[in-house]
């Protein structure tokens, strides 16, 4: 992963975060990016009878493949600036949501957004790596602390951890912020990928037509 890559991934990292946080405390518990998470609460809400929340669990991991495949299809066309914009109006959405009182029903546009999110690095329809969830990464940081210590990269360990701790303090700051502010705290992470979906596009303009970045 090249250091350009390396921020902008810790930057979206930081947004999955702030946004599963705040879900999880405003959902009482259900995460949006997190789908081993709601897979293993549906189970166990289904071994208890509470139908409703099983049911709500996989509508959450549904809308989250839904919104991986449309992201992947967007980013076979218009690259991360397609994506961008794709997280950015799903989010906006759930903010507005959320904002006149229907969180639960904010809850789903946010899965299909974080969906979407794990794209914004996609080249050909395939993602080099997950962004909204870090189960892979903290394999890959005990791989490449083994691979250090055999005299391989000694600084490769150091941009997984970085991804682990962008979401770490992205989900303390959107919890906290659910808890002191409630639903309006959407709007932060709503209009941040709105601000970098409008800088991706511009960008693209005013590169010449055969650059295959954005």
């Amino acid at each position: 992963m090249d250091p350009k890559h390396l921020a902008s991934s810790a930057a979206l990292a930081l947004l999955a975060g702030f946004v599963d946080g705040f879900a999880f405390v405003m959902l009482g518990g259900f995460f949006v990016s997190f789908m081993s998470g709601n897979t293993t609460q549906a189970s166990a809400e289904l071994t208890g009878g509470a139908w409703g929340a099983a049911g709500y669990a996989g509508l959450l991991v549904a809308a989250f493949v839904a919104g991986g495949v449309t992201g992947t299809a967007v980013s076979i066309r218009a690259r991360s600036r397609g994506v961008m914009t794709l997280v950015a109006l799903t989010l906006l959405v759930a903010a507005a949501l959320a904002g006149i009182g229907d969180v639960l029903a904010a809850g789903p546009v946010l899965a299909a957004a974080m969906g979407a999110t794990n794209a914004v690095h996609s080249r050909d329809g395939a993602a080099p790596f997950g962004i909204t969830y870090m189960t892979g990464q903290l394999m890959k940081l005990a791989e490449n602390i083994v691979a250090a210590f055999r005299g391989g990269d000694r600084r490769a360990w150091m941009r997984h951890l970085a991804l682990w701790v962008a979401i770490a303090i992205g989900a303390i700051a959107g919890a906290a912020a659910a808890r002191l502010v409630g639903p309006v705290a959407l709007w932060l992470p709503a209009v941040a990928a709105a601000a970098t979906a409008g800088v991706l596009v511009l960008r693209r303009r005013t590169r010449p037509a055969t650059s295959s970045e954005g």
